[in-house]
């Protein structure tokens, strides 16, 4: 049985899950080098959720590639754990595209997983059959892809990721292509899997919304190179009935005056 958390605000702080420092990437482009990240440090306490928000080309989606371990070639620190990222199996990638295999089914595509990992038979039955019906798609998983909406396999991404049962799930602008409703219906999901199973969760928007609805911590990153600029601890994030509030609103705006380089104190 999983044991619901009371809420965003309610968690206890523990020790930091993710550690950066002194990050810097720099890609190799038409025979110059191109610096991609800048000297990036931050920390992500276990159990959190943190929102990186920032301009497009600033550097969100190479510095989730280096949590994920995808990224090798880099300096300065990245810890999980105290680990570097290459040596942890408990990170999942949610992709902004979903990374649905086509020609496979749902239950195949959320089950992909375990197989990779070596975990099959009845084991394997089980855990898709559990995280299917957890985010309400067992009556879906004979259909493919194409059959399904947006939302639908959106869900489908996150079944895959979930049953693995990853200590860390990583979210590259994973709503993007979504309309508005389906987007919040997604946005209240992720809160619920995280209410569920006390994930450490890191997700990159360009939605300033979807940064305050969910990041515990928000980080907001320059330009390229990128740096981060900012760093807020949010107590809104996780209010189901924060969107339509003031202070929701006015958190909103401060972050809208900084990615545009400007503050409120200035105005």
């Amino acid at each position: 049985m999983i044991t619901t958390c009371a809420g965003l605000g309610d968690i206890k702080l523990m020790k930091n899950y993710l550690t950066i420092e002194s990050l810097n990437v720099v890609y190799a482009q038409n025979g110059q080098l191109t610096p991609a990240l800048k000297d990036v440090s931050l920390t992500l306490p276990q159990g959190q959720i943190g929102a990186i928000i920032g301009p497009s080309g600033c550097g969100k989606s190479t510095l989730l590639n280096v949590v994920a371990g995808l990224n090798k070639n880099y300096q300065g620190k990245v810890l999980l754990k105290g680990a570097p990222p290459q040596a942890n199996n408990e990170v999942a990638l949610i992709l902004q595209e979903y990374g649905l295999l086509p020609w496979k089914t749902v239950w195949d595509n959320v089950r992909l997983g375990l197989q990779i990992k070596g975990i099959a038979g009845t084991q394997a039955a089980q855990r898709t059959e559990e995280i299917l019906k957890q985010l309400g798609l067992l009556h879906l998983r004979k259909r493919f892809p194409i059959q399904l909406s947006g939302g639908q396999r959106q869900r489908v991404a996150i079944a895959r990721s979930m049953v693995l049962h990853p200590e860390l799930l990583l979210m590259d602008e994973p709503f993007s292509s979504l309309d508005a409703l389906t987007r919040e219906e997604m946005q209240d999901l992720v809160l619920k899997v995280w209410q569920e199973t006390g994930l450490t969760i890191l997700i990159i928007t360009h939605n300033i919304e979807e940064a305050v609805f969910l990041g515990q911590k928000i980080f907001v990153m320059s330009p390229c190179p990128g740096i981060i600029t900012q760093e807020i601890n949010n107590p809104l994030a996780g209010d189901y009935e924060a969107r339509g509030k003031m202070e929701f609103l006015e958190v909103c705006n401060a972050l809208r005056l900084s990615l545009r380089g400007r503050c409120q104190a200035c105005l």
